[in-house]
Protein backbone atom coordinates (compact mmCIF):
# COMPACT_ATOMS: atom_id res chain seq x y z
CA UNK A 1 0.00 0.00 0.00
CA UNK A 2 0.98 3.62 -0.45
CA UNK A 3 1.60 4.42 3.19
CA UNK A 4 2.09 8.15 2.64
CA UNK A 5 -1.35 8.34 1.00
CA UNK A 6 -2.81 6.27 3.81
CA UNK A 7 -1.36 8.59 6.43
CA UNK A 8 -2.86 11.63 4.71
CA UNK A 9 -6.24 9.91 4.67
CA UNK A 10 -6.09 8.95 8.33
CA UNK A 11 -5.53 12.57 9.37
CA UNK A 12 -8.91 13.54 7.98
CA UNK A 13 -10.99 10.55 9.09
CA UNK A 14 -14.01 11.98 10.92
CA UNK A 15 -15.12 10.85 14.35
CA UNK A 16 -18.41 8.96 13.98
CA UNK A 17 -18.55 7.48 17.47
CA UNK A 18 -21.56 9.62 18.44
CA UNK A 19 -23.56 8.81 15.31
CA UNK A 20 -26.27 6.27 16.00
CA UNK A 21 -27.40 3.65 13.53
CA UNK A 22 -29.24 0.44 14.19
CA UNK A 23 -28.25 -2.56 12.09
CA UNK A 24 -30.11 -5.77 12.66
CA UNK A 25 -29.66 -8.69 10.29
CA UNK A 26 -32.36 -11.15 9.34
CA UNK A 27 -31.22 -14.45 7.85
CA UNK A 28 -33.74 -15.34 5.16
CA UNK A 29 -31.89 -18.56 4.39
CA UNK A 30 -32.59 -19.90 7.90
CA UNK A 31 -36.18 -18.69 7.87
CA UNK A 32 -36.90 -20.29 4.50
CA UNK A 33 -35.31 -23.65 5.18
CA UNK A 34 -37.39 -23.94 8.35
CA UNK A 35 -40.49 -24.10 6.12
CA UNK A 36 -41.53 -27.67 5.37
CA UNK A 37 -44.82 -27.34 3.49
CA UNK A 38 -46.55 -25.20 0.91
CA UNK A 39 -48.96 -23.94 3.58
CA UNK A 40 -46.05 -22.72 5.68
CA UNK A 41 -44.58 -20.97 2.65
CA UNK A 42 -47.90 -19.22 2.00
CA UNK A 43 -48.12 -18.15 5.64
CA UNK A 44 -44.55 -16.84 5.53
CA UNK A 45 -45.23 -14.76 2.43
CA UNK A 46 -48.41 -13.30 3.91
CA UNK A 47 -46.57 -12.36 7.10
CA UNK A 48 -43.66 -10.84 5.16
CA UNK A 49 -45.22 -8.81 2.31
CA UNK A 50 -42.14 -6.62 1.82
CA UNK A 51 -39.91 -9.65 1.30
CA UNK A 52 -42.40 -11.23 -1.05
CA UNK A 53 -42.85 -8.11 -3.16
CA UNK A 54 -39.32 -6.71 -3.29
CA UNK A 55 -37.20 -9.84 -3.08
CA UNK A 56 -39.07 -12.79 -4.49
CA UNK A 57 -41.08 -10.90 -7.08
CA UNK A 58 -38.28 -8.55 -8.19
CA UNK A 59 -37.79 -10.30 -11.55
CA UNK A 60 -41.55 -10.51 -12.18
CA UNK A 61 -41.24 -14.16 -13.19
CA UNK A 62 -44.14 -15.30 -11.04
CA UNK A 63 -47.56 -13.99 -12.09
CA UNK A 64 -49.34 -15.29 -8.97
CA UNK A 65 -48.47 -16.23 -5.42
CA UNK A 66 -49.35 -19.84 -6.20
CA UNK A 67 -46.66 -20.00 -8.87
CA UNK A 68 -44.14 -18.43 -6.49
CA UNK A 69 -45.03 -20.92 -3.77
CA UNK A 70 -44.37 -23.81 -6.15
CA UNK A 71 -41.02 -22.31 -7.12
CA UNK A 72 -40.02 -21.84 -3.49
CA UNK A 73 -41.14 -25.37 -2.62
CA UNK A 74 -38.99 -26.70 -5.46
CA UNK A 75 -36.06 -24.52 -4.36
CA UNK A 76 -36.27 -25.77 -0.77
CA UNK A 77 -36.53 -29.39 -1.85
CA UNK A 78 -33.18 -29.37 -3.63
CA UNK A 79 -30.43 -30.67 -1.28
CA UNK A 80 -27.74 -28.67 -3.08
CA UNK A 81 -29.43 -25.45 -1.94
CA UNK A 82 -29.30 -26.58 1.68
CA UNK A 83 -25.62 -27.35 1.08
CA UNK A 84 -25.15 -23.76 -0.02
CA UNK A 85 -26.81 -22.63 3.20
CA UNK A 86 -24.59 -24.88 5.34
CA UNK A 87 -21.46 -23.72 3.53
CA UNK A 88 -22.46 -20.10 4.19
CA UNK A 89 -23.07 -20.89 7.85
CA UNK A 90 -19.62 -22.45 8.06
CA UNK A 91 -17.98 -19.35 6.56
CA UNK A 92 -20.00 -16.61 8.29
CA UNK A 93 -21.21 -18.08 11.57
CA UNK A 94 -23.49 -15.51 13.18
CA UNK A 95 -22.44 -12.81 10.66
CA UNK A 96 -21.53 -10.51 13.55
CA UNK A 97 -18.19 -9.22 12.15
CA UNK A 98 -19.93 -8.25 8.92
CA UNK A 99 -22.84 -6.69 10.81
CA UNK A 100 -20.41 -4.50 12.74
CA UNK A 101 -18.60 -3.59 9.53
CA UNK A 102 -21.89 -2.52 7.96
CA UNK A 103 -22.83 -0.56 11.06
CA UNK A 104 -19.58 1.41 10.99
CA UNK A 105 -19.87 2.07 7.26
CA UNK A 106 -23.44 3.29 7.72
CA UNK A 107 -22.22 5.72 10.39
CA UNK A 108 -19.79 7.24 7.92
CA UNK A 109 -22.51 7.46 5.26
CA UNK A 110 -24.72 9.24 7.77
CA UNK A 111 -21.85 11.59 8.64
CA UNK A 112 -21.62 12.71 5.01
CA UNK A 113 -25.36 12.39 4.32
CA UNK A 114 -27.29 13.19 7.53
CA UNK A 115 -30.61 12.25 5.90
CA UNK A 116 -29.37 8.71 5.30
CA UNK A 117 -31.59 6.08 6.92
CA UNK A 118 -29.90 2.76 7.37
CA UNK A 119 -31.64 0.04 5.36
CA UNK A 120 -32.89 -3.23 6.73
CA UNK A 121 -30.29 -5.91 6.16
CA UNK A 122 -31.11 -9.43 5.05
CA UNK A 123 -28.87 -12.33 4.14
CA UNK A 124 -29.99 -15.01 1.74
CA UNK A 125 -29.11 -18.11 -0.20
CA UNK A 126 -30.80 -18.21 -3.60
CA UNK A 127 -29.11 -21.00 -5.49
CA UNK A 128 -27.22 -18.32 -7.44
CA UNK A 129 -30.48 -16.80 -8.64
CA UNK A 130 -31.49 -19.89 -10.61
CA UNK A 131 -35.05 -19.77 -9.28
CA UNK A 132 -35.67 -16.21 -10.44
CA UNK A 133 -34.88 -14.39 -7.21
CA UNK A 134 -31.71 -13.39 -5.43
CA UNK A 135 -28.30 -12.12 -6.51
CA UNK A 136 -24.96 -11.20 -5.01
CA UNK A 137 -26.05 -7.84 -3.53
CA UNK A 138 -29.45 -6.27 -4.10
CA UNK A 139 -30.15 -2.70 -3.00
CA UNK A 140 -33.85 -1.90 -2.73
CA UNK A 141 -33.37 1.42 -0.97
CA UNK A 142 -34.93 0.71 2.40
CA UNK A 143 -33.61 -2.87 2.39
CA UNK A 144 -30.56 -4.69 1.07
CA UNK A 145 -30.19 -8.41 0.54
CA UNK A 146 -26.75 -10.02 0.64
CA UNK A 147 -26.40 -13.33 -1.22
CA UNK A 148 -24.13 -15.37 1.01
CA UNK A 149 -23.91 -18.22 -1.48
CA UNK A 150 -22.03 -15.90 -3.83
CA UNK A 151 -19.45 -14.90 -1.21
CA UNK A 152 -18.45 -18.21 0.40
CA UNK A 153 -15.04 -18.37 -1.23
CA UNK A 154 -12.79 -21.29 -2.20
CA UNK A 155 -14.00 -23.66 0.54
CA UNK A 156 -17.55 -23.76 -0.84
CA UNK A 157 -18.96 -26.97 -2.28
CA UNK A 158 -20.32 -25.01 -5.25
CA UNK A 159 -19.08 -21.81 -6.87
CA UNK A 160 -20.96 -19.21 -8.88
CA UNK A 161 -21.70 -20.86 -12.25
CA UNK A 162 -20.02 -19.62 -15.41
CA UNK A 163 -17.90 -17.15 -13.48
CA UNK A 164 -14.16 -16.93 -14.30
CA UNK A 165 -11.52 -17.26 -11.63
CA UNK A 166 -10.43 -13.63 -11.75
CA UNK A 167 -13.94 -12.68 -10.60
CA UNK A 168 -14.40 -15.62 -8.22
CA UNK A 169 -11.37 -14.52 -6.20
CA UNK A 170 -13.41 -11.50 -5.10
CA UNK A 171 -16.45 -13.56 -4.12
CA UNK A 172 -15.23 -14.11 -0.56
CA UNK A 173 -16.35 -12.85 2.82
CA UNK A 174 -13.66 -10.13 2.79
CA UNK A 175 -15.47 -8.45 -0.10
CA UNK A 176 -19.14 -8.81 0.82
CA UNK A 177 -19.43 -5.58 2.84
CA UNK A 178 -17.15 -3.42 0.63
CA UNK A 179 -19.05 -4.63 -2.42
CA UNK A 180 -22.33 -3.75 -0.70
CA UNK A 181 -21.12 -0.24 0.08
CA UNK A 182 -19.90 0.15 -3.49
CA UNK A 183 -23.38 -0.82 -4.74
CA UNK A 184 -24.92 1.70 -2.33
CA UNK A 185 -22.68 4.43 -3.74
CA UNK A 186 -24.97 4.42 -6.79
CA UNK A 187 -27.50 6.31 -4.67
CA UNK A 188 -25.17 9.31 -4.59
CA UNK A 189 -22.90 8.86 -7.60
CA UNK A 190 -24.39 11.14 -10.25
CA UNK A 191 -23.18 10.60 -13.82
CA UNK A 192 -23.94 11.85 -17.31
CA UNK A 193 -25.70 8.86 -18.89
CA UNK A 194 -25.09 10.27 -22.37
CA UNK A 195 -21.31 10.28 -21.93
CA UNK A 196 -20.08 6.83 -22.92
CA UNK A 197 -16.39 7.68 -23.13
CA UNK A 198 -13.62 5.75 -21.45
CA UNK A 199 -13.00 8.78 -19.23
CA UNK A 200 -16.64 8.94 -18.09
CA UNK A 201 -16.53 5.27 -17.09
CA UNK A 202 -13.19 5.74 -15.34
CA UNK A 203 -14.45 8.70 -13.30
CA UNK A 204 -17.73 6.99 -12.41
CA UNK A 205 -15.82 4.03 -11.00
CA UNK A 206 -13.28 6.33 -9.36
CA UNK A 207 -16.10 8.07 -7.51
CA UNK A 208 -17.48 4.70 -6.42
CA UNK A 209 -14.07 3.70 -5.05
CA UNK A 210 -13.79 7.06 -3.30
CA UNK A 211 -17.20 6.47 -1.70
CA UNK A 212 -15.96 3.16 -0.29
CA UNK A 213 -12.74 4.86 0.81
CA UNK A 214 -14.61 7.56 2.70
CA UNK A 215 -17.10 5.20 4.35
CA UNK A 216 -14.66 2.34 5.06
CA UNK A 217 -11.50 4.37 5.70
CA UNK A 218 -9.60 1.63 7.55
CA UNK A 219 -10.13 -0.99 4.87
CA UNK A 220 -7.09 -2.01 2.84
CA UNK A 221 -6.91 -0.28 -0.53
CA UNK A 222 -6.37 -3.67 -2.19
CA UNK A 223 -9.83 -4.78 -1.06
CA UNK A 224 -11.41 -1.50 -2.19
CA UNK A 225 -10.20 -1.99 -5.75
CA UNK A 226 -10.18 -5.79 -5.82
CA UNK A 227 -6.45 -6.19 -6.43
CA UNK A 228 -3.95 -8.37 -4.65
CA UNK A 229 -1.35 -6.51 -2.59
CA UNK A 230 1.21 -7.27 -5.28
CA UNK A 231 -1.03 -5.99 -8.08
CA UNK A 232 -1.72 -2.79 -6.17
CA UNK A 233 1.98 -2.23 -5.56
CA UNK A 234 2.73 -2.74 -9.24
CA UNK A 235 0.09 -0.31 -10.52
CA UNK A 236 1.14 2.30 -7.98
CA UNK A 237 4.79 1.91 -8.97
CA UNK A 238 3.95 2.14 -12.67
CA UNK A 239 1.25 4.81 -12.36
CA UNK A 240 3.03 7.25 -14.64
CA UNK A 241 3.60 4.60 -17.28
CA UNK A 242 -0.07 3.55 -17.16
CA UNK A 243 -1.24 7.17 -17.50
CA UNK A 244 1.10 7.80 -20.43
CA UNK A 245 -0.38 4.77 -22.19
CA UNK A 246 -3.87 6.28 -21.92
CA UNK A 247 -2.68 9.70 -23.10
CA UNK A 248 -0.41 8.59 -25.93
CA UNK A 249 -3.06 6.26 -27.33
CA UNK A 250 -5.76 8.95 -27.00
CA UNK A 251 -8.02 6.58 -25.09
CA UNK A 252 -9.82 8.98 -22.75
CA UNK A 253 -12.40 10.31 -25.16
CA UNK A 254 -12.98 7.16 -27.14
CA UNK A 255 -16.43 5.65 -26.74
CA UNK A 256 -16.22 2.40 -28.71
CA UNK A 257 -17.57 -0.40 -26.58
CA UNK A 258 -14.54 -2.60 -27.19
CA UNK A 259 -12.18 0.11 -25.96
CA UNK A 260 -14.19 0.55 -22.77
CA UNK A 261 -14.21 -3.22 -22.34
CA UNK A 262 -10.42 -3.45 -22.67
CA UNK A 263 -9.59 -0.76 -20.13
CA UNK A 264 -12.53 -0.50 -17.72
CA UNK A 265 -14.46 -3.76 -17.70
CA UNK A 266 -13.50 -6.88 -15.75
CA UNK A 267 -10.67 -8.83 -17.38
CA UNK A 268 -7.89 -11.04 -16.05
CA UNK A 269 -5.30 -8.53 -17.31
CA UNK A 270 -4.91 -5.42 -19.45
CA UNK A 271 -2.57 -6.94 -22.02
CA UNK A 272 -2.59 -3.76 -24.11
CA UNK A 273 -0.39 -2.22 -21.40
CA UNK A 274 1.49 -5.35 -20.36
CA UNK A 275 0.88 -8.99 -19.55
CA UNK A 276 1.30 -8.19 -15.87
CA UNK A 277 -1.11 -5.27 -15.83
CA UNK A 278 -4.30 -6.25 -13.95
CA UNK A 279 -7.74 -5.85 -15.44
CA UNK A 280 -10.06 -2.93 -14.65
CA UNK A 281 -7.05 -0.64 -14.59
CA UNK A 282 -9.14 2.25 -15.90
CA UNK A 283 -11.25 2.08 -12.74
CA UNK A 284 -8.17 2.32 -10.52
CA UNK A 285 -6.78 5.18 -12.63
CA UNK A 286 -10.15 6.93 -12.37
CA UNK A 287 -9.85 6.77 -8.59
CA UNK A 288 -6.41 8.40 -8.74
CA UNK A 289 -7.89 11.24 -10.82
CA UNK A 290 -10.77 11.69 -8.36
CA UNK A 291 -8.36 11.79 -5.41
CA UNK A 292 -6.22 14.36 -7.22
CA UNK A 293 -9.37 16.39 -7.91
CA UNK A 294 -10.27 16.40 -4.21
CA UNK A 295 -6.71 17.25 -3.19
CA UNK A 296 -6.36 20.19 -5.59
CA UNK A 297 -9.83 21.65 -5.05
CA UNK A 298 -10.18 22.06 -1.30
CA UNK A 299 -13.36 24.08 -1.73
CA UNK A 300 -15.10 21.00 -3.20
CA UNK A 301 -16.46 18.70 -0.51
CA UNK A 302 -17.06 14.99 -0.86
CA UNK A 303 -20.80 15.35 -1.46
CA UNK A 304 -20.27 17.92 -4.23
CA UNK A 305 -17.73 15.66 -5.89
CA UNK A 306 -20.25 12.79 -5.92
CA UNK A 307 -22.79 15.12 -7.58
CA UNK A 308 -20.42 16.29 -10.30
CA UNK A 309 -21.54 14.72 -13.59
CA UNK A 310 -18.90 16.24 -15.84
CA UNK A 311 -16.01 13.78 -16.08
CA UNK A 312 -13.97 16.18 -18.22
CA UNK A 313 -14.33 18.89 -15.63
CA UNK A 314 -13.09 16.54 -12.90
CA UNK A 315 -10.07 15.57 -15.01
CA UNK A 316 -9.21 19.15 -15.95
CA UNK A 317 -9.51 20.48 -12.41
CA UNK A 318 -7.70 17.48 -10.93
CA UNK A 319 -4.38 18.64 -12.39
CA UNK A 320 -3.57 14.95 -12.49
CA UNK A 321 -0.06 14.26 -13.78
CA UNK A 322 1.69 11.38 -12.04
CA UNK A 323 5.42 10.88 -12.18
CA UNK A 324 6.64 7.85 -14.05
CA UNK A 325 8.61 6.05 -11.39
CA UNK A 326 9.36 2.96 -13.44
Amino acid sequence: MCFSCQDDTEETIPDVSNIEVNVEVRHLEDELFALTSRDQIVKYLIENPEIEKKYFLQARLYPTREVLVEALHDFLSKPENDTLRMDAKEVYGDFEPQRKQLETAFKYIKYYYPDFKEPKVYTSVSGFGNWGFGGDVLDFGDMIVLGLDYFTGPTATYTVPETPGYILKRYTKDYIVPFTIQIMSNRYNQVNDKDRTVLAQMIAWGKAYEFVDKTMPYLEDSIKVGYSSRELYEVQYNEGYVWSHFVENELLYKSERMTVKRYVDDRPSTTEISGDSPGRIGRWLGWQIVESYMKNNKEVDFQSMMKEKDARRILQKSKYKPDNRK
